[in-house]
């Protein structure tokens, strides 16, 4: 009867690979910083070779941009929420004498 139940289950087995799969490159598409800098590398190629005009470079590497700096911006708020992670004095705005001392020279 197991060999009956596999033999159904195989198709649902085989989708849930196929959906986990696509998946796993939405997340890096959306979170992997080095493929979004190859992306814009990819779109300034592009622009350089003139296969695409300036409004559409313009417009792709925004978005391209945001994402970047959400990824960046999510990465520094885990290093933040770490146990020991502290931010710095310029981060809190809370300098001491040593940071103002730095900003005057």
């Amino acid at each position: 009867m197991l060999l009956v139940d596999d033999l159904l289950a195989l198709p649902f087995k085989g989708l849930f690979g196929i959906f986990q799969k696509i998946s796993e490159m939405a997340d890096r598409e959306f979170t992997d910083e080095a493929y979004i800098q190859e992306k814009l590398l990819e779109l300034q190629l592009l622009y350089e070779m003139d296969e695409i005009n300036e409004e559409e470079y313009d417009r792709q590497a925004a978005v391209w941009e945001a994402r970047l700096n959400a990824v960046r911006q999510a990465e520094g708020e885990v290093e933040l929420e770490g146990d020991e992670a502290v931010p710095g004095p310029e981060a809190t705005g809370r300098g001491g004498a040593e940071t103002e001392t730095r900003r005057a020279a």
